[in-house]
């Protein structure tokens, strides 16, 4: 390998590695927070309710968020909704409550909102969150979850940080494909080995963000702790190839 080819190989290592890092901080955390809100204040003869939960997927420590519930009637009758919201409160011990108690005609519809701050979060790390909903008519319990990472990052708003950190992580690992290639081009490697195991991993990745990000965190959690031990074998694989390296002959 020359010099060259040798530094290409190094810098999109260490590139792709960073772009992954955050991507797997968003996927984790993501995950995380998902689990946690669903322990949280469990309805125990509950169903899951039809309607979903809109939750952030993070917040700064510099803003807040808006969580909301799009409650339909889609019966031919009138229906009576009591909706209670649950939060934590700084612990998971305290909890902020509320009750909203209203009437939906029939085709008729009302969104309920509900603000989550950074102090809210339990163990300073996500804002734990849960709504039980009373019907006259169908179901007559059903609940829903979520929970959303807090960050300290102080200077900047919750979606300015989310973005930022997908450009950046999508910059990095691009980069690092790219000079990848490049090394591969000045090897004259024909089987592009390392760029097709970036691609798998990088693949892998979007998939579990996707379904963390539009609630499926179980599929998602599944996925990532796949994603973990399978770098984790990754790593463990070149630590041993490494060590059992001959060492260079004495001069």
């Amino acid at each position: 390998m020359t010099k060259k080819a040798k530094l290409y190989f190094i810098i999109a290592i260490v590139l792709f590695v960073l772009g992954l890092a955050i991507g797997l901080f968003l996927w984790t955390g993501s995950v995380w927070a998902d689990l946690e809100g669903y322990m949280f204040q469990p309805a125990t003869y509950a169903d899951r309710s039809d309607f979903n939960l809109l939750c952030p997927h993070l917040i700064t420590t510099n803003d807040f968020g808006v969580i909301s519930m799009g409650i339909e009637n889609d019966f031919d009758k009138d229906v009576k909704k009591v909706v209670r919201g649950y939060k934590s409160l700084g612990y998971v011990i305290y909890i902020a409550s509320d009750e909203t108690s209203f009437e939906l005609a029939p085709g008729e519809s009302e969104v309920l909102h509900w603000y989550i701050y950074p102090e809210d979060a339990a163990w300073k790390r996500f804002v734990l969150f849960r709504v039980n909903i009373i019907s006259s008519r169908g179901t007559g319990l059903t609940t829903a979850s979520c929970g959303v990472m807090v960050v300290n990052i102080p200077f900047l708003k919750s979606n300015q940080f989310f973005l930022l950190a997908l450009l950046s992580g999508t910059l990095l690992i691009a980069a690092g494909f790219y000079l990848m290639y490049r090394s591969s081009l000045l090897q004259a490697k024909n089987n592009y080995y390392f760029e097709r195991l970036m691609l798998s991993i990088t693949g892998v990745m979007v998939i579990g963000l996707l379904l963390s990000f539009f609630g499926q965190w179980i599929a998602g959690g599944l996925i990532l702790v796949g994603m973990y031990l399978f770098l984790m074998v990754i790593i463990t694989h070149y630590v041993q190839k490494w060590m059992d390296k001959p060492p260079a002959p004495e001069i």
